[in-house]
């Protein structure tokens, strides 16, 4: 009976590295896809959170006070914007206050969402008044589309900010209560923000680089403005 010849090892070596090969090539597009489809998400989900803030504001008279950063999902007061007793924010800065908003809590890769308020747009409302703020006021906020390489501003007088951090997640916070470390890019570094220190009036929105993956929205004076006149909030 003639014997059945099977593979030599040389043969079957070629044919791993073959497999090998067309494996690497699938693999770097499909971290590509999945890489653009999680940007896509979370540019879908500030878009929304955009909209929640201006909602809030026709609703309330006023932006929300951002919430704790470092409080932990789960403990009380996580996601609820802070407030003093007279109604005023505790910080102009810290994380969007999902839970006050009923927005999602994480972006796409899991962590928090920066926010940032101009104080006299999320002040408490006088019973003699229909809002915090007049349309002569003026946010402190100003964006531009980069500082480290002489970039242009491209939003200013800005109410309210919000960020991603991005896949890297440079400064961001997560669910936990803890901040990721800063990166070494200037432009992200002029989006983190804290509870604590002076905050930066300066943002950083622009396409990204190897470097560079924040994704930012803000509210214009104008937008706002045109909401609250239509809820009959102003003048």
């Amino acid at each position: 009976m003639p014997r059945a010849k099977g593979f030599t090892l040389t043969e079957l070596a070629v044919v791993l590295v073959i497999v090998s090969l067309l494996l690497g090539g699938l693999i770097v597009p499909l971290s590509a896809q999945m890489d653009m489809r999680n940007t896509d998400d979370t540019r879908k989900s500030l878009a929304e959170a955009r909209e929640a803030l201006l909602g809030f504001a026709a609703s309330n008279g006023r932006l929300p006070c951002p919430a704790p950063a470092t409080t932990a999902t789960g403990v009380a007061g996580a996601g609820i914007e802070a407030r003093s007793g007279i109604g005023d924010c505790v910080s102009t800065v810290g994380v969007l206050p999902w839970a006050t908003l009923g927005v999602p809590e994480t972006d796409a890769w899991g962590r928090r969402y920066s926010y940032r308020v101009t104080a006299v747009f999320a002040q408490h409302v006088q019973a003699s008044q229909n809002a915090a703020f007049l349309l002569s006021s003026r946010g402190d906020l100003q964006v531009w589309s980069s500082l480290a390489g002489g970039g242009g501003k491209i939003g200013s007088d800005v109410p309210a900010v919000v960020i991603s951090h991005g896949k890297n997640g440079n400064g961001a916070y997560t669910p936990q209560g803890t901040r990721l470390p800063a990166g070494a890019d200037v432009d992200e570094a002029a989006n983190i923000w804290t509870n604590a220190g002076v905050p930066t009036i300066n943002v950083v929105s622009k396409t990204q680089t190897t470097s560079f993956d924040d994704e930012v929205v803000w509210l214009s004076p104008g937008v706002l403005f045109n909401r609250m006149l239509g809820a009959g909030r102003l003048p």
